[in-house]
């Protein structure tokens, strides 16, 4: 009976076994060697017009907890953007918080250069970074400490940030693909975690929401801990991420854009001697 038993088991752990390696491969490996070249910035008519000013609203436990203004400066061989995340309240002591990204790109949409700044009333870290041939080299300065690193262009993919991981994605389609780094801000702040964080995103499939602009189709992007929902014209209308000391937060696009509460947020000072200029 004992030898019965044993055979039987066998024969079920096997199958169980290849099962669960290949919901691995499917969900875990699978991507990584498929991913294709990630979604590139565009001029579209959306972005050049209505689209050139976004505001998001952030929530945590559906409670607001800060706001994103997004900006575009298009012109003839790059584009600009300019995003402004700023978080009144959050589950751990960082706040208020600030975080300047400006994004250069090429006009083929390639990221090209990137600078970002965060401040509270306790810390203050630049991250900046451009592309070269062969990788994409970082300068980290928190306080009087600077550590230079790099990023090969082949691991890169998209390089973003955790509170706003998907911005204007355009030509998207089921079943694509890609590699990204996010840039996790409370690690930099904190010292707790990886700087980066490797994952690849795929497009899962599309489901109809309520947005700012009435119901829309949306394609529905999928990446560990995050995930958004973006019409056809590329527009990002929601998006979830989920950060390990804060737990889900929720990115909604809103119908207006509140230049006063944007310069408030940008003009804040945390330091009473701050002299440092914004966007090398």
């Amino acid at each position: 009976m004992a030898a019965l038993f044993t055979r039987t088991t066998g024969l079920l752990i096997v199958p169980l076994w290849l099962a669960s390696m290949g919901w691995l491969v499917a969900h875990d490996v699978w991507p990584g060697w498929t991913a294709q070249e990630p979604p590139r910035l565009q001029p579209t008519d959306w972005l050049q017009n209505e689209g050139n000013k976004t505001q998001f609203s952030i929530l945590h436990d559906n409670a607001p907890i800060g706001s994103i203004w997004t900006s575009h400066l298009i012109g003839a061989n790059s584009i600009i953007r300019t995003e402004i995340i700023w978080i009144e309240r959050f589950p751990i002591h960082i706040v208020p918080l600030r975080v300047v990204v400006n994004s250069t790109f090429t006009a083929d949409g390639l990221l090209d250069e990137l600078h970002i700044e965060l401040e509270n009333p306790s810390a203050e870290v630049t991250l900046h970074g451009e592309r070269f041939h062969a990788d994409f080299s970082f300068t980290l300065e928190t306080g009087p400490i600077e550590r230079a690193f790099k990023l090969p262009l082949a691991e890169a993919g998209m390089i973003t940030g955790a509170f706003q991981p998907f911005s204007q994605l355009t030509d998207l389609q089921v079943g694509q693909t890609w590699r990204m780094q996010v840039f996790n801000p409370v690690s930099a702040l904190t010292g707790v975690g990886n700087r980066f964080i490797p994952m690849t995103a795929s497009i899962v499939g599309e489901e109809t929401i309520a947005t700012a602009d009435g119901d829309r189709l949306c394609l529905v992007v999928e990446a560990p801990n995050a995930k958004a929902w973006v019409d056809r014209r590329g527009v990002v209308h929601l998006q979830e991420i989920t950060l390990p000391v804060a737990g889900t937060i929720r990115i909604i696009r809103e119908s207006g854009f509140d230049e006063q509460a944007r310069a408030v947020a940008e003009r804040h000072l945390f330091y009473a001697s701050t002299t440092r200029r914004r966007g090398h």
